[in-house]
C-alpha cells in the first residue's frame, strides 16, 4: 500500500510537464483565439478543445471530402496545392468555426483558387495554394479567428527543435476513417541534416519536417493542407509549414514533410492583394514560453501509419 501510494505521488509530479498551455494575446488581430490552447506533449495526439484553433477549415468537392487549410484573411484561405489540384475550378465547399468535421457554424465556397505556378505534383515541392472565398467570412463569430503569416521569410524560421504545433482531421488508425474532431499534436522542427529529413525531403528550400524522436508522433492521412504552427514571444501563433507528405505516420526513421511558409510569404502577400498583411500583425519572433503545465490523460490519436512514400493524404 506504501509503494502504491508512492507511486501515486511520482505520477502527480511528473505529470504536469506532460502538457502545455499557451496563453495567446486576446488583442492581437491573428494568432489568437477565443480559448488558450493545451496540448499535449506526450505520444500521439489528442481532440483539440472548442475555439483553440479557430483558423482551422475543412476543404470539400460534392460532399467529398478534401483537406484542411487555414483562414489567414476574413477572404482568404492557404492550404496544399496538392489538395485541389486538378479542381482549382471546382466550386470548393469550406466549412469554418467548428471542431466538427462535419458541424459547419459558418461556410463559404470559393470564388478563385490559386495553384502555386511551380508546384510539381510529382515530387510535392512548392506544395502550396490559395482559396479566395464568395463572401469574407464574419470575425465577430467568437469560434473563428485568423492565423498570423511568419513574419519574415529566413529559412531557418522557426530554429531547430523549436516545439511546433499541427492540427488536422486525419485518420485515427491505419486503416481507419478521418475524424469527426480536430485533433492536435505537438512535434519539433527536425533539422534538414537529420537523417530523418535529409532522407525525405526533396527541396529543403521550400520544405521543412517536424516530427519527435523515435517517432510517435506525426500528421498523416486527412491532415493534408493544415497548418503547423509556432507560438511566439508576442503570444500568437503562426503559420510555419503546410502539411504536404510522409513516409508511414509516426516512423521512427523518416521524419513529416511540410511547405516552408517562410519562403512563400512574398508569394501569399502578392496574390491577396496583401489582404493577408493587415490581418496579420506581429510584435515579435521570438519563441514564446508555455504559461503553465497540467495533469493529463495518455491518449494516442494522430500517429498512425503512412502507406506510400509520397502519400498525399487523401
Amino acid at each position: 500500500m506504501l509503494l502504491l501510494h508512492f507511486l501515486l505521488l511520482v505520477l502527480n509530479t511528473i505529470h504536469p510537464t506532460f502538457q502545455a498551455t499557451y496563453s495567446c494575446d486576446s488583442t492581437a488581430p491573428c494568432g489568437c483565439s477565443t480559448n488558450s490552447a493545451t496540448v499535449s506533449r506526450i505520444v500521439g495526439g489528442e481532440n483539440a478543445s472548442d475555439s483553440t484553433w479557430g483558423w482551422a477549415v475543412s476543404l470539400s468537392i460534392d460532399d467529398q471530402w478534401l483537406c484542411g487549410g487555414s483562414l489567414i484573411s476574413s477572404s482568404w484561405i492557404i492550404t496544399a496545392a496538392h489538395c485541389i489540384y486538378g479542381n482549382e475550378n471546382s466550386s470548393i465547399f469550406i466549412s469554418a468555426a467548428t471542431n466538427q468535421l462535419y458541424g459547419a457554424q459558418q461556410w463559404r465556397f470559393s470564388s478563385s483558387a490559386i495553384i502555386h505556378p511551380e508546384y510539381n505534383n510529382d515530387i510535392m515541392v512548392n506544395d502550396i495554394a490559395l482559396i479566395k472565398v464568395s463572401s469574407p467570412f464574419n470575425l465577430t463569430d467568437s469560434h473563428i479567428s485568423l492565423l498570423c503569416l511568419p513574419p519574415v521569410t529566413t529559412s531557418d524560421y522557426p530554429p531547430s527543435g523549436s516545439t511546433v504545433v499541427a492540427i488536422g482531421w486525419g485518420k485515427l488508425s491505419e486503416e481507419g476513417d478521418v475524424s469527426d474532431i480536430l485533433q492536435q499534436v505537438s512535434l519539433k522542427r527536425i533539422p534538414y541534416e537529420s537523417s530523418s529529413c535529409v532522407s525525405i525531403v526533396s527541396n529543403k528550400t521550400v520544405q521543412i519536417c517536424a516530427g519527435v524522436a523515435g517517432g510517435a508522433k506525426d500528421t498523416c492521412n486527412g491532415d493534408s493542407g493544415g497548418p503547423l504552427m509556432y507560438f511566439t514571444a508576442s503570444k500568437q501563433w503562426v503559420i510555419v509549414g503546410i502539411t504536404s507528405y510522409g513516409y508511414e505516420c509516426a516512423s521512427p526513421y523518416y521524419a513529416g514533410v511540410y511547405t516552408r511558409v517562410t519562403y512563400f510569404r512574398n508569394w501569399i502577400l502578392s496574390m491577396t492583394g496583401n489582404a493577408a498583411l493587415s490581418a496579420n500583425v506581429l510584435t515579435s519572433i521570438t519563441a514564446a514560453t508555455v504559461t503553465s503545465y497540467h495533469n493529463i490523460n495518455i491518449t494516442n490519436s494522430i500517429s498512425m501509419m503512412r502507406t506510400h512514400f509520397y502519400d498525399v493524404f487523401l
